[in-house]
């Protein structure tokens, strides 16, 4: 879900105005209100109804919510690099990603009185957690664990809208790519290829196989957990969805390091203050801030300058990861930034001029909604 993962890479996703009543998302239909999820939809065209009857907010007002944008989804990369410093990595994760859970399902139960889910609804979002969380969040914070910069990471799992675009035109009856979305693609690819390739070579000083294939494979999952609970979101309620797939992942992150005896590593001299400092920024301004923040936009600003956020949290991750950790910032790493950003700018672009053609016959209106 763009939302509480360690990653940066947000397509956005939204209930349509009827998702109150409708369990599945409407292609078709204007982004206008929920939440947002990583890299699950593109924009809408008619990006200018997003604000339509929400208000005009002050701009000291929509500064403040894009900083909090930007920071809190451009430096999750930087607080997990520092947070594995001293604790072992799938508990590291879990820890903040239930917490957060709770919080949020607990405001849901003190202010909308609608967090229970029907065991379909439960088993989506473990679905949904699987690969959101165990595999956009835990094989992150593992691939930094293993000593994947986090800068490159955030390269890395800026492709996840490219991974969107592919699967959903190989998913039946999917969004089919065009021409100049594919291009987008080959781009994309090409920076993907231009950041990995030499760190998988055992004699390359920068070689890191294992982390920068977990990236990868994060990446990958993310991506069919994104289109996943496009199709199959867990409940109407955005937020409580999101909730209790944020529990079942820290369930799940919490099974995964017993299972490899990250327990025994976790002793009293591990939390530092450090450490302490990026749970804290992971779970306040990451999970929750930055989700608020990001959803306030969408109320009150049109998609596609929201949207931004996809093409500024790598490069503040970049930055961050230079300045706070001294990660090298190379003109190879950074040729590949703009390879995967301007191939996602492209695919979005085409995606958004695709929906701009003639009214739907009766018959593909059915595809749509299926």
């Amino acid at each position: 879900m763009s939302f509480f993962v360690h990653t940066t890479s947000i397509s956005l996703g939204e209930y349509s105005t009827e998702a109150a009543n409708a369990p599945e998302f409407r292609l078709s239909q204007d982004v206008r209100h929920g939440m947002v999820l990583a890299t699950m939809v593109v924009p809408t065209t008619n990006s200018t109804s997003n604000a339509a009857g929400a208000g005009h907010p002050a701009l000291w007002q929509i500064i403040l919510a894009f900083g909090i944008v930007y920071l809190g989804y451009g430096l999750n990369f930087l607080a997990v690099k520092i947070g594995v410093e001293s604790l072992p990595a799938f508990l590291f994760a879990a820890s903040h990603i239930f917490c957060a859970g709770v919080i949020l399902i607990t405001w849901q139960a003190c202010t909308q009185r609608h967090f229970l889910l029907p065991m379909q609804g439960l088993q989506r979002a473990a679905i949904g957690a699987f690969f959101l969380f165990v595999g956009g969040v835990g094989l992150v914070t593992q691939g930094e664990k293993l000593g994947v910069p986090s800068g490159v990471a955030a390269i890395i799992k800026a492709s996840v809208p490219l991974w969107v675009a592919v699967l959903e035109a190989l998913r039946p009856r999917g969004e089919r790519v065009s021409l100049l979305m594919s291009g987008g693609l080959l781009l994309g690819a090409a920076g993907v290829v231009a950041i990995v390739v030499p760190r998988l070579t055992a004699d390359s000083v920068d070689s890191m196989p294992t982390g920068v294939l977990l990236l990868v494979l994060s990446a990958f999952l993310f991506a069919i957990g994104s289109i996943f609970v496009r199709h199959r979101p867990p409940s109407d309620s955005p937020a409580t969805g999101a909730a209790w797939m944020m529990i079942f992942g820290g369930l799940l992150l919490t099974a995964l390091g017993l299972v490899f005896g990250e327990a025994s590593q976790i002793h009293a001299d591990n939390f530092t203050t450090r450490t302490l400092g990026a749970f804290a920024f992971l779970l306040l301004v990451h999970s929750l801030a930055a989700f608020t923040a990001m959803n306030w936009l969408l109320r009150h600003l049109p998609a596609s300058v929201v949207t931004t956020k996809f093409y500024v949290s790598p490069a503040v991750a970049l930055l961050a990861g230079s300045l706070v950790l001294g990660e090298k910032i190379t003109l190879p790493v950074v040729a590949s930034l703009a390879l995967i950003l301007i191939g996602v700018g492209v695919v979005l672009w085409g995606a958004a001029r695709k929906k701009r053609e003639p009214a739907l016959k009766p018959n593909d209106a059915e595809e749509l909604e299926t």
